[in-house]
This record gives structure tokens, sequence and C-alpha cells, in this order.
């Protein structure tokens, strides 16, 4: 077999360098949590409160979690784009069926309830007691840092999508955060990022929306949710 010419090489190289990796620089990242070192956390009922934007309050663009006190690099959120996570985040843990979850529109009212008694109470506090009253298990909470949707086109994009998303479990019964993961993404061309190329085909050889980043990384975090596989 006769070896590639000089002009193939540079045109397979120019054509890797425009090519859009799903897997970008992905990360999701386990949050340290007071019971890393205890039992098993065992949920049978879980509430899931309304997810929130996390936006910085001056030109930074840094915003820090109020569960976790993880740092986030903020970006624009759209309308409704925590909406877009929540719902991501919703129907798998709905349909895997190892959970009576409480969802969002039943849990609003009385965590909106708990934040106007208690206004000054940390969130994790505020998640407590909104678990407390709602009688379960343990209180999913959601933040939206980063929701950056691409400029262009599928298969051409001259800004590539970026998301950042923190999701967090407060048990009930001491108020501990005993789960929680971090998934900050930016889409990659091939070139800038080959050692990700095992799941570069995962959506096709296109920049993907935001929306699909977001999706892809409600299922990585939720692979080390409590119980869920």
């Amino acid at each position: 077999m006769k070896p590639f010419s000089k002009s193939v090489m540079a045109h397979l190289a120019a054509f890797c360098a425009v090519l859009p990796l799903l897997a970008g620089c992905a990360s999701s990242t386990p949050v340290r949590t007071a019971a890393s070192s205890k039992e098993p956390v065992v949920l049978k009922r879980v509430a899931v409160v309304p997810f929130e934007k996390l936006t910085s309050d001056d030109a930074s663009r840094m915003a820090r979690c109020p569960v976790s006190g993880t740092v986030f690099t903020t970006c624009d959120v759209p309308q409704n784009a925590d909406l877009t996570v929540q719902e991501f985040f919703l129907e798998r843990l709905e349909k895997s069926g190892r959970y009576s979850v409480i969802p969002p529109y039943q849990s609003d009212t009385v965590y909106r309830k708990v934040k106007v008694d208690s206004p000054k109470a940390p969130a994790a506090q505020q998640l407590r007691e909104t678990g407390k009253a709602l009688e379960v298990d343990g209180v999913v909470a959601g933040y939206v840092a980063c929701f950056r949707e691409r400029v262009g086109y599928k298969y051409s994009a001259e800004r590539p999508a970026s998301v950042a998303l923190g999701i967090y479990l407060i048990r009930v019964s001491d108020g501990e955060l005993v789960w929680g993961s971090v998934y900050e993404k930016t889409q990659q061309s091939l070139s800038e990022n080959i050692l990700q190329a095992s799941t570069f085909f995962g959506r096709g050889l296109k920049w993907v929306t935001a929306g699909e980043l977001a999706e892809d990384g409600v299922d990585e975090m939720l692979k080390t949710f409590p119980g869920y596989r």
C-alpha cells in the first residue's frame, strides 16, 4: 500500500482542524461532600426544586454556588435555559423508576415559602426545611451558570456552544450535601482535542447546540447520582 502523498495529508489535516469534536473540553467533576467517607446514600423519595440561573454581580463574570461554594465562570444565560436543563434532569430521574419524585411544579410553593420565612438562612438549610415539609429523603437543586449558544450552523460555526452546570443533593435527615456534580464544556475541533476522539461520533460530525451539550452533561452527571445506576 502506497503512503499518502503530502497533498493528501495536508488536506486531511485541514479537514480535521475544522471538524467539531463533541467531547470538547468536557468535564464532570464530583463535588466534595460532607458524606464522602460515610455510608452510601439511600433515597426513596426525592424532591426537585426549580433550577436557577447563576449570574455574576460584577464585571468579573464569576459567581459562587450558594449550595456548594463552587465558583463558576458565567456567561449569558437565555430565558428558560434553566428550565431546559431542569427538564433534562427531571425526565431521566423519573424514567429511572428508582425514586418517588416530587417535581418542581409541586415543590415550588413550599420552597418559596421557606425562603420567605428564612431569607438569611444558608441555601442548604432552606433546602432541608423544604424537604422536611415535603417528607422526602433528599432535595435536588440545580444551577445554570453558562448556556452560550453556538454562532453559525451545525457544519460551520463561528463560535462553539458552551455550558456550565451544577446539580446538588441535600439529605434531609441531617442537612448534609451528600452529592454534587459540576459540568463545564465548550465544544472544540478535532485537532484541538484529538485525545477525546472516541466520543467524536456521539452526535455526528457537527457543531452542536447548547441544549445538546447540556443534555449530554446531565447524562454524564447522573452517572454518579446515588442509586441511579
